[in-house]
C-alpha cells in the first residue's frame, strides 16, 4: 500500500499468526474479531476471511468483476448522498450479497462481533455500516473497523481509559478567505458541556479553539498534559500519493501531512485521534489511505474521520454519543457502534428522546480506521 508517497507495507505476518493474534485479542476483550479482505481483482472479487486460530476461507466470484462491483459501489455512495433511501437499500444488499452473505455461517459459527475490512483498490470508500441485509444494517450485527494491512496496525491491548480529551479546532481563522466553520463550534461547545458537566464519566475536557489552535499552543498541551483522545474539528483535506497534497487547516495556516512531525503527537500518549467537522470528509475513493496514513505518521493506534461531509448538529450528537458509550466498551470499535446504532434506531445512545436522521448519509461516514481495540 502507498501512504503519502512511501511503502509502509514493509513486514508481513502469515496467516497463521493473523489468526493467532486475533484469537489472543478476542481472549483479551471479550469480543470475536474477524479479518476481512475484500480484493477486486479485474475479472473477479477475491475474499479470504481469516478468524481467530482458524484456517483463511478463501472465496472468489467470477460474475463479479471490477465493471460491476465499482458501478454499483459508486451507486451505493451517491445514493447515500443523495438521500435515495430505496437505491442505498437495493445496493446496500447487492454488496451484502457479495462481500458478506458468503462468510454468513462461519462467522455465526466463530461467534464474531467485530470485523476488520481490509479493502482493495475501486473499493476503499465503501460505507461498510450501511451494506444490509433484509432491512437490518451491517452495523447492527458487527462493530466495523477498516485497516490498511494488518502488520500496520497496533495489535497492542490495554482497556481504554477516558482521562483527559484535547478538543480543538477553528470556526473562523486568521485567514479570512477561508469559509468559516460555525459547525466546529457548536461540536467543540457540546462536547465540552456534556462530558465535563456528565459524571461518572470520566472524561476532561480541555480545549484550543480558534486563535489558540496553532502549531505552538498545540505542542504546549501535548507535551504538558497526557491525553488519552485528541478529537479535531476544522478544514481538511486527504489525497493519495504526495504528503504535500493532504493538510489540516490550523487558525494561521496549513499543516501539510509532510509536516505532521512539527506536533508532538507522540508525547500525548493519546490512543485515539477523532477528526470530526461538516467539512472533513475523505474525499475520495484513495484518501482512506491518506487518513490511516495521518494516525500511523502521529504514532497514534486509532483514529475516526468521515467518508463524506455530515451534518453539524448529528456529527455533534454522534460524536458525544461515542464519548459517552467508549469507557464502557470493551473496544473503540464497539462505541462506535453504539453511537451509529443509536443513530440509525433515531434516538441517543443515553436518551432515547434526543433524535436524530436515521438515515445512512447521517451516521455510515464515521469511520475507524487502524487499530479497533
Amino acid at each position: 500500500e502507498d501512504y503519502f508517497g512511501e511503502d509502509l507495507a514493509t513486514v508481513s505476518k502469515t496467516a497463521d499468526q493473523t489468526a493467532a493474534e486475533l484469537s489472543r485479542l478476542s481472549t483479551l476483550t471479550g469480543t470475536r474479531s474477524a479479518l476481512l479482505y475484500v480484493i477486486p481483482r479485474d475479472s473477479h472479487l477475491h475474499l479470504v476471511l481469516i478468524t481467530p486460530n482458524g484456517t483463511p476461507i478463501v472465496k472468489d466470484f467470477y460474475d463479479v468483476e471490477d465493471p460491476l462491483l465499482f458501478k454499483t459501489a459508486h451507486r451505493f455512495h451517491n445514493s447515500i448522498l443523495r438521500l435515495n433511501q430505496a437505491q442505498t437499500q437495493e445496493t446496500g444488499q447487492q454488496l451484502y450479497d457479495w462481500i458478506i452473505k458468503p462468510y454468513e455461517q462461519e462467522l455465526k459459527d466463530a461467534r464474531i462481533n467485530l470485523l476488520l475490512f481490509c479493502l482493495g483498490d475501486g473499493i476503499k470508500d465503501l460505507a461498510l455500516p450501511a451494506l444490509s441485509n433484509n432491512n437490518t444494517y451491517l452495523i447492527e450485527t458487527y462493530a466495523i473497523a477498516r485497516i490498511p494491512a494488518f502488520n500496520l496496525i497496533d495489535t497492542t491491548y490495554k482497556p481504554f481509559e477516558s482521562g483527559t480529551l484535547l478538543a480543538m479546532g477553528a470556526s473562523t481563522f486568521q485567514d479570512t478567505t477561508i469559509p468559516p466553520l460555525p459547525g466546529a463550534k457548536k461540536e467543540l461547545n457540546l462536547l465540552n458541556q456534556t462530558l465535563n458537566a456528565e459524571r461518572p464519566n470520566n472524561w476532561t475536557v480541555n480545549r484550543l479553539e480558534n486563535n489558540n489552535f496553532t502549531q505552538g499552543k498545540i505542542n504546549q498541551q501535548l507535551v504538558s498534559t497526557p491525553y488519552s483522545t485528541l478529537h479535531i474539528s476544522t478544514h481538511s483535506q486527504f489525497r493519495p500519493g504526495k504528503a504535500d497534497a493532504s493538510y489540516i487547516q490550523l487558525w494561521d495556516e496549513k499543516l501539510n501531512l509532510s509536516s505532521l512531525n512539527t506536533i508532538a503527537w507522540k508525547q500525548s500518549g493519546a490512543d485515539l485521534i477523532v477528526l470530526s467537522s461538516c467539512q472533513s470528509a475523505l474525499g475520495d475513493e484513495d484518501a482512506a489511505n491518506g487518513f490511516a496514513g495521518l494516525a500511523l505518521k502521529a504514532g497514534i493506534p486509532s483514529a475516526i474521520g468521515t467518508l463524506w461531509s455530515i451534518n453539524d448538529k448529528t456529527t455533534a450528537t454522534l460524536m458525544k454519543n461515542f464519548y459517552q458509550a467508549l469507557p464502557n466498551s470493551t473496544t473503540k470499535a464497539q462505541a462506535l457502534q453504539a453511537a451509529q446504532v443509536a443513530a440509525l434506531r433515531g434516538g441517543d445512545a443515553n436518551d432515547a428522546g434526543n433524535a436524530i436522521d436515521r438515515t445512512p448519509y447521517y451516521w455510515a461516514g464515521f469511520s475507524l480506521i487502524s487499530t479497533p481495540w
